[in-house]
């Protein structure tokens, strides 16, 4: 069995496609030795695999702006590529399958549906094109896979004409470096490499500042209710790759985090940029809750990655969020500023109830594994090959 792979997103492995592509395909390829991968990627990567995989660099070489030279790679240069290297399946982790028709089989990823659903992210027509072709290929994609139950229903709900027995759940899953304790030394090692104050406790936010990751609702609670009265502060984790009003909630915050209003505080507000994907540990682990409010999300792994590290967490309570971390999470609505308050608040006042969020933590066992969502697809090529075998 030989798969071919879009491997596009290995050079974007802070992202959650990146961590999808990376975790699953690895461990497919380990579990599944008689087996062959292939991944395509535009430019070089630094990861190591196993014997059985090989990533190949193809780059762009169409002559137009970035968004065509990425359509013509992943609409033909990917495709050509992979035929040629004569595999018997072809799994795109994202929503990039060629949209016509191949005559192998077509596997898709889709994390989430808001490129389709959410006006902000179709303002351009050349984005709206492109979305919508993607969305329209869909229906050529042998099976596809959503990373929840949520993001599935969602789905079916946009495309009415996509058949159930056509999708499945493929969970996301923490790395296994999550699981990890760390000596304290390591985690005040790289707090410092931060600008964290190993000393001072700390809410910990990691991920992107478009809109609907709604960060700039945290920031104003914290610098309204929280920071003016305890001495804890804000760590916001992440950053932009490209220029985009939708990412504006990040120079916004970086203008505000100089201001005199905000150095005046208790609290503190904290802009790490991008961290090393091996420092994320210590900075999980040394924090004193976890938040993410996002409006819209297909899967969130960050809620995951916290809960194995043992922090508490506070979620919005939108549906995926009940779904992957219902035992753990305390919830608040996305837009309830006075909620998240009061919550946080009571972490912080109520030693009773903190520990009690602890304790939960200690005894959680999540219920995610790559090497059970590898499981899965592994499956789902076997049946497919079968089918187009036989």
């Amino acid at each position: 069995m030989k798969i071919g792979i879009n491997g596009r997103f290995l050079t974007h492995p802070y992202t959650g496609i990146g961590q999808y592509t990376k975790h699953l395909f690895l461990t497919l390829a380990r579990q599944n030795p008689d087996a062959r991968f292939i991944l395509v990627t535009p430019e070089n990567v630094g990861i190591e695999t196993p014997q059985n995989m090989e990533i190949s660099t193809v780059r762009e070489n169409f002559p137009g702006t970035a968004g065509m030279r990425k359509t013509y790679w992943e609409q033909c240069q990917v495709p050509s590529f992979l035929k040629r290297k004569k595999v018997d399946l072809f799994h795109f982790p994202y929503p990039a399958n060629p949209w016509r028709k191949l005559d192998k089989s077509v596997v898709v990823t889709v994390h989430d549906v808001i490129p389709w659903s959410e006006k902000a992210y179709r303002r351009q027509l050349s984005t709206r094109i492109y979305q919508n072709q993607c969305r329209e290929a869909l229906k050529h994609a042998d099976h596809i896979f959503t990373v929840s139950e949520a993001t599935k229903i969602e789905l079916m709900g946009l495309d009415p004409f996509l058949p159930e027995e056509k999708i499945s759940v493929a969970c996301n899953a923490p790395d296994p470096i999550f699981f990890l304790p760390l000596e304290e030394n390591q985690k005040k090692s790289v707090l410092k490499k931060y600008g964290i104050n190993p000393e001072r406790k700390y809410i910990f936010y990691i991920g992107g500042f478009d809109e609907r990751k709604n960060v700039e609702l945290l920031a104003d609670v914290f610098l309204n209710y929280i920071a003016p009265h305890y001495e804890i502060d804000l760590v916001l984790t992440g950053g932009k790759s490209i220029r985009s009003s939708l990412y504006g909630s990040f120079d916004r915050l970086t203008k505000l985090k100089h201001t005199g209003r905000v150095k005046a505080l208790k609290g503190q507000l904290i802009l790490t940029g991008f961290v090393a994907e091996e420092d994320l540990s210590a900075l999980y682990q040394s924090s004193f809750v976890f938040i993410n409010l996002s409006k819209k999300e297909g899967c969130n792994l960050p809620l995951l990655e916290a809960a194995v590290s043992q922090v508490p967490v506070i979620a919005s309570d939108i549906p995926v969020h009940k779904e992957i971390a219902e035992d753990v999470a305390l919830f608040c609505p996305s837009d309830d500023g006075k909620v998240l308050a009061s919550l946080i608040i009571q972490l912080l006042t109520d030693k009773a109830f903190y520990q009690r969020q602890k304790q939960k933590l200690i005894t959680y066992r999540c219920p995610f594994s790559w090497s059970t969502t590898a499981t899965k697809v592994m499956n789902i090529y076997r049946k497919l090959l079968k089918v187009n075998c036989g």
